[in-house]
């Protein structure tokens, strides 16, 4: 469909591209019309070219990538999928062959190389910049109210939907509502010593089933409401420091809170934030001076 500096870029290519695009379109809610894809096809076609430019610079200044670096990366794809015929058949979905595959993270390891070389070390980010940057976007750099809580835990179960026949579903409930039901008597029985003076802790330690914190007295963490279930979100922006909740019931069981300290919201001073905010903007400048030198 085009050549730049007499290497063609096939409709292939092009192809597999605009797959992927509409595939990634799909995952951030967006719909691709028919009539937006000659526009979506010209525009990843001057991406695709650009990339190849970048490609043939890097080579022209002796970039070389070994094959244990591409091996390498190919062994950190296929590690996320469950199999080696998962990540191919992955692959294939993405209409794309193991040698294109190679291919692709060569490129983009011929560019990195190039960046690095090339462009990285004509970047600077100020004191000034970087400051400036902190004060345009505090909101990013403020630690949310936080609720330091603990629980009480006891697990119910449902019925497992595995039973072949009538009397044995029927027995799989029966057993299945005395369990749960002794949960509830249980953790009415546990509120009671809450409510009656009881140490939380050593109580959560006695008689709580969550193995992850009861060691701890049920120590849950310094949370969020959005951090965690919606019942005990919802319930722990009702407590006071040091108040106990009633028996709160979720798809995990019965749950009893106890909140120790709501800790302010804090504004992450600058100098705990000076470091990450220097490399997004040598990131940024380095990917902005990066573009405009494979325009020109």
């Amino acid at each position: 469909v085009a050549r730049v500096n007499g290497v063609p870029l096939t409709s292939k290519v092009l192809e597999r591209e605009l797959f992927a695009f509409r595939i990634r379109s799909q995952q951030m809610g967006r719909e691709i019309k028919p009539g937006d894809e000659p526009t979506i096809g010209r525009e990843l076609l001057k991406e695709i070219g650009g990339h190849e430019l970048v490609v043939q610079k890097a080579r022209s200044l002796g970039i070389t990538i070994t094959e244990e670096n591409i091996e390498s990366q190919i062994k950190s794809i296929e590690d996320q999928f469950p199999s080696h015929e998962s990540f191919l058949t992955a692959l294939a979905f993405q209409h794309m062959s193991f040698a294109a595959l190679k291919n692709k993270i060569r490129r983009t390891l011929l560019e990195d190389e190039l960046m690095r070389r090339e462009i990285a070390p004509k970047v600077n980010v100020s004191d000034e910049e970087t400051q400036k940057y902190y004060d345009e976007n505090k909101s990013r750099f403020t630690k949310p109210v936080l609720y330091r809580l603990n629980h009480i835990h006891l697990a119910t179960i449902k019925p497992s939907g595995e039973a072949e026949d009538e009397a044995s579903q029927k027995k799989a409930k029966r057993l299945t509502k005395m369990i749960n039901e002794e949960a509830k008597d249980k953790i009415k029985s546990i509120l009671k010593k809450v409510k009656a003076g009881e140490n939380f802790s050593e109580l959560a330690k006695r008689f709580s089933e969550d193995d992850a914190s009861r060691e701890q007295g049920g120590f849950l963490g310094d949370l969020h409401p959005d951090s965690t279930i919606p019942e005990i979100g919802k319930e722990m922006l009702k407590l006071k420091e040091g108040e106990t909740s009633g028996i709160i019931q979720s798809q995990y069981g019965y749950h009893i809170l106890k909140l120790d300290e709501i800790i302010p919201s804090q504004l992450i001073p600058f100098a705990e934030t000076k470091t990450a905010i220097m490399n997004l903007l040598l990131k940024k400048k380095t990917r902005d001076l990066f573009t405009k030198y494979v325009e020109d």
